[in-house]
């Protein structure tokens, strides 16, 4: 059986075009997540860090261990939109599949209340015990629909001012402080590597979620 020539040249485009995107988009990942951990130590300035890998190039799991102000520690992840793959890329593209980032921010301090900031896409997957019996405002930010909940302790004036200082509300996701566990979470999508802008807005709010005369 003879294999057509034009199909031979073809499979032979494909084969370059997929090997040159593995090692650009491979190398575009690395950068990206390089840029986000620079401004993560630079910002929360680690004792100690722990980084894993995680399937190549698609992300990172991170550890750190902190000591400046009311931090103990910070764990998240990172992962990246599969830019080494010619054929996945743009299937995760159509699919909504973005680069993302999560932190937990552990604290000494005690939490006024458990409070909520979410996008209104991602409220419809998130899992929070409760949330039906939670305080609730619909509000809208950056042009984006947002739903600010807390319980206990009103804090939705500390959560409207809070969104209203993030640099580019739109790449919100969620935003969270929990007593239960002192811990404040957050979901951001990164732009360009970079995400200590949100970062950033987050950890000079905190204050106004602490209770500050209260220690474990």
């Amino acid at each position: 059986m003879k294999l057509n020539p034009f199909l031979l040249v073809a499979l032979v485009i494909l084969g370059v075009a997929a090997t040159a995107q593995y090692f650009f988009g491979r190398r575009k990942n690395r950068a990206l997540a390089a840029g986000i951990t620079r401004g993560l130590e630079s910002l929360l300035k680690p004792n100690h860090t722990n980084y894993v890998n995680i399937g190549g190039s698609i992300g990172y799991n991170f550890v750190y261990s902190l000591s400046s102000g009311p931090w103990v520690s910070a764990k998240g992840t990172i992962t990246l939109s599969p830019r080494q793959s010619l054929l996945y890329l743009p299937v995760s593209r159509l699919l909504g599949f973005t680069d993302r980032f999560f932190i937990n921010l552990f604290t000494k301090k005690r939490i006024r209340g458990e409070a909520h900031i979410l996008s209104r896409t991602t409220l419809r997957r998130a899992r929070i015990d409760g949330l039906e019996e939670m305080s609730r405002r619909d509000v809208e930010a950056g042009g984006k629909r947002f739903v600010l909940l807390w319980r206990g302790t009103d804090l939705s004036s500390e959560l409207e001012s809070l969104l209203e200082a993030f640099p580019e509300p739109r790449r919100l996701r969620h935003f969270c402080a929990y007593p239960d566990n002192k811990t404040f979470y957050l979901y951001t999508v990164p732009r360009g590597g970079d995400v200590s802008g949100d970062l950033e807005t987050v950890l000079h709010a905190v204050p106004r979620f602490l209770d500050t005369k209260k220690e474990v």
